[in-house]
């Protein structure tokens, strides 16, 4: 495997451009998300919809299909970013570009060891690579957006719509959960299992989880516009 080609990284001898890596990038995950919440919806174990995402990692086909395609999604994070470090290594930027690197790889690993820690089994630690993704990946969007000095006006848009809509997400999903559990401590303290616990506090559920997927959406925007730069 050569990560370091002209146009793109090569595979057994098959060239792979760099736009063609990003539309993967953005792709897998998306269908990953897609198909496993249907999947989950459609078998009658989701407690109640609205859901979170992460609660399609569930015993089934929505497990192997969200384990799968995030596990790989995450190795393609890690590639994408290192590709983007070689694309703007002799950029004047270094600090800008060390950062764009470091967080794209932090996204992409935790994005892999999410997919195989699941919320039902190990919650707290679910939840902290949940965190270290979204804002990992949040931070790398806005660092690799202003690399993009060149990039045409169409692409510039996009991932200002995409980053608006990340950290709206971000900040509303956790707003939403911070003020629940605030008021609902006690209640909270004496719940058991990570189910119940869900159950209980549903009712911001209602709120944080469709936050969670214009946050979701928000990222895939963004790297949907870098694919057009590339491309371009």
């Amino acid at each position: 495997m050569n990560f370091e080609g002209e146009k793109g990284i090569e595979v057994a001898g098959i060239e792979i451009p760099d736009h063609i890596l990003t539309r993967i990038g953005w792709l897998l995950p998306l269908l990953t998300v897609v198909f496993s919440m249907l999947a989950h919806a459609l078998s009658g174990n989701a407690r109640a919809i609205p859901f979170f995402i992460s609660e399609a990692d569930y015993p089934g086909l929505q497990r192997w299909i969200f384990t799968t395609g995030f596990a790989i999604s995450g190795m393609i994070m890690c590639i994408i970013s290192y590709r983007f470090q070689h694309l703007f290594q002799s950029a004047e930027k270094s600090k800008l570009t060390r950062i764009s690197f470091f967080s794209g790889l932090t996204t992409g690993i935790g994005l892999t060891v999410l997919a195989f820690v699941n919320m039902y089994d190990a919650l707290l630690l679910h939840c902290i690579f949940a965190i270290v993704i979204f804002s990992g990946g949040l931070i790398w969007g806005t660092s690799t957006h202003l690399l993009f000095e060149a990039a045409k006006p169409l692409g510039k848009q996009l991932r200002r719509i995409g980053l608006a809509m990340a950290a709206f997400g971000l900040i509303t999903m956790n707003v939403v959960l911070m003020i629940f559990i605030g008021l609902h401590r006690d209640e909270l303290s004496i719940t058991g299992a990570s189910v119940n616990l869900l159950d209980t506090i549903q009712s911001a559920i209602n709120y944080a989880a469709p936050a969670e997927y214009i946050l979701f959406l928000g990222l895939i925007v963004t790297l949907v516009a870098f694919e057009l730069d590339l491309k371009s």
